[in-house]
């Protein structure tokens, strides 16, 4: 016993060859039966051969699922995902009721993620997926328009790389392409900086819903998974459309959400009232009205300002017309009005 605890338990050829002295080995295999004193044999090698136990190991460890599940899981470390709605622009905007971003091509979406306790070695797999079941085993790609595009996104990535619709601009993030083509990116996470409860991670969007040989106007999504290497620790979701307009797109998906309808224009709404208004007596024209058209040459700055002063120029007229009952005369000014 002195001697292998002297050399670490390592055995010299002579004691092996005791070990495995031919007399012995044929009593043990009439005792115990040669099956389970090869088995046992093999169970003891593997214990020390580290090559052999590190394999074992590695293949029982679930690896990650190319077609993740939509279930959010805050999971041990309560994973959070955050969005900074305040600092959203005319490139990107949120929609509380839809829990959606809409967002411009090739623009930057800023997301905070936050765990507890926030430790080291943890990992971000961020994956865009099709929201509806039928379209779940399809990878998301670029439309071919998108990826044979000469642009400087598409010079500076690789092969692998200009397929993806989201890109993690964080520079230790690694894209993957996975079985069925579908595409990840990892991300390690490190720690959120002093100061600071969250760690900031910035994507971008190089395609576009509507692109006929890419996504084909299907509804997209990105999954989030915390993971430490061999599990999935959290998972988070956030539905995303790359659009032309993303506060008209927005808009319009949260009124087909509640059941509602766009509300008619004021001056549809006027024309309808004009046709159905019983004929005015010339009592009710007042001769003090002033009369003297004015032409305004205005230059406004801002398309959003300069509709609103069409607008405000619009409801004045309109409702004058209605409470004197000279519709007709104000009718020619306020077609002009081009809304």
């Amino acid at each position: 016993m002195c001697s292998m605890a002297q050399h670490g338990n390592v055995l010299s050829d002579s004691q092996e060859s005791v070990l495995f002295d031919p007399l012995i080995m044929d009593h043990l295999q009439n005792e115990v039966g040669i099956d389970f004193l090869e088995e046992t044999i093999l169970e003891e090698e593997k214990k020390y051969d580290i090559n052999a136990y590190s394999y074992m190991q590695y293949q029982v460890l679930p690896g990650p699922n190319p077609i993740p599940s939509r279930e959010e899981l805050p999971g041990p470390y309560n994973f959070q995902l955050m969005l900074n709605t305040q600092g959203s622009s005319k490139n990107w905007i949120y929609s509380q009721s839809l829990s959606k971003v809409f967002i411009n091509m090739d623009e930057v979406l800023p997301l905070r993620f936050k765990w507890e306790p926030a430790r080291e070695g943890l990992f971000l797999r961020t994956k865009m997926v099709f929201s509806l079941e039928q379209h779940r085993r399809d990878p998301v790609m670029r439309c071919h328009n998108h990826m044979a595009m000469p642009s400087k996104a598409n010079a500076g990535a690789d092969g692998n790389m200009i397929k993806y619709v989201v890109r993690c601009l964080e520079a230790r993030s690694q894209h993957e392409e996975m079985p069925g083509g579908h595409l990840s990116i990892l991300t390690p996470l490190g720690t959120p900086e002093v100061g600071s409860m969250y760690v900031p991670v910035h994507f971008k969007f190089m395609c576009k819903n509507s692109c006929t040989s890419g996504m084909n106007r299907r509804a997209t999504e990105l999954i989030f998974t915390l993971e430490n290497g061999r599990e999935v620790l959290g998972r988070r979701r956030l539905q995303v459309r790359i659009c032309s307009c993303p506060k008209r797109d927005k808009e319009k998906e949260e009124l087909e959400a509640t059941g509602g309808h766009r509300p008619p224009s004021k001056k549809r709404k006027l024309d309808k009232m004009d046709s159905a208004l019983p004929p005015i007596s010339k009592k009710v024209i007042s001769t003090s009205e002033d009369t003297t058209v004015y032409n305004l040459n205005l230059e406004i700055l801002g398309k959003e300002e300069a509709m609103a002063v069409k607008k405000f120029a619009y409801d004045i007229m309109a409702g004058k017309a209605l409470r004197t009952g000279q519709m007709e005369q104000y009718k020619p000014y306020l077609n002009k009005i081009v809304m």
